[in-house]
């Protein structure tokens, strides 16, 4: 899933705060001290490059993927290890991808080395799977799904009245032209997000389907567009959207900016 890393006052902000605290209110949270004083000594400090002054208490699996907050899903994380790889990312691909400044790659780790840590990390974490949205929601998943869409609409009105509020407090500038055209790019963006949202994410979600795919000329004849082919690709494989409607892009297939362009997406 595609991180979110943007200002605390930002609406985008706002609604993965909400995701987040609800999932983690959801969530199992029964790590004992004694389980985190044996992942200490299984590891030797740091789970993810050994440190032996490992302080945090880390996910493997993040709380945004329904990772629970017991014994095989978290582990000893050192300073440099933890701020690296935050609260989103999964610790594979954060391992063996990441060249971020305090990654591990970074650091003069080897893919051997990484390789072998990650060995160990899921020797630990076997047998601990987390659930899905819809599972752990069950009954109430339908009822979660609302929340959010709710928060979208409410966000949406917030953003609607500051513009409000921030046109009419703005000074003449020159390049006001420009800017209006910006924005009216940036609204037609929105819509079709959350258009996919609404008409493909949320029902294949209820269904309990794993992935799904969706055709974009199709979500450009239903909204009634008129040559925005490229502009409904572009929000489609965007990360604003990925991160929005919590999937990640398996693939896409066609052209690049085309109505027989299909993306394949994974709940």
């Amino acid at each position: 899933m595609t991180n979110v890393r943007t200002q605390t006052g930002s609406y985008a902000y706002a609604k993965y705060q909400l995701r987040r605290s609800i999932l983690e209110n959801a969530l199992r949270k029964d790590l004992t001290t004694e389980d985190y004083k044996d992942a200490l000594k299984f590891f030797g400090g740091c789970a993810f490059c050994g440190a032996k002054q490992a302080f945090r208490k880390d996910h493997l699996i993040p709380v945004i993927h329904c990772g629970d907050f017991v014994r095989h899903n978290v582990v000893p994380a050192c300073q440099r290890c933890d701020d690296s790889k935050g609260g989103e990312k999964v610790y594979r691909e954060w391992m063996l991808n990441s060249n971020a400044r305090r990654s591990l790659k970074a650091r003069g780790f080897t893919n051997d080395q990484i390789r072998k840590r990650i060995r160990l990390i899921e020797k630990w974490r076997s047998g601990y799977e987390a659930r899905t949205e819809a599972e752990l929601f069950g009954k109430d998943y339908s009822t979660y799904q609302q929340i959010l869409l709710k928060m979208e609409r409410l966000c949406e009105e917030s953003k609607q009245m500051t513009d409000r509020v921030k046109s009419t407090n703005r000074e003449p500038r020159a390049d006001a032209v420009a800017a209006s055209r910006s924005r009216d790019a940036g609204s037609s963006a929105d819509r079709i997000r959350r258009f996919i949202l609404r008409r493909y994410v949320v029902p294949a979600r209820s269904r309990g389907e794993k992935t799904f795919t969706v055709r974009a000329g199709d979500v450009h004849s239903q909204m009634s567009l008129r040559g925005q082919h490229a502009n409904v690709c572009q929000a489609m494989r965007g990360d604003k959207f990925l991160s929005l409607a919590n999937v990640r892009l398996r693939s896409s297939k066609g052209p690049l900016a085309g109505g027989n362009t299909y993306f394949t997406y994974q709940l």
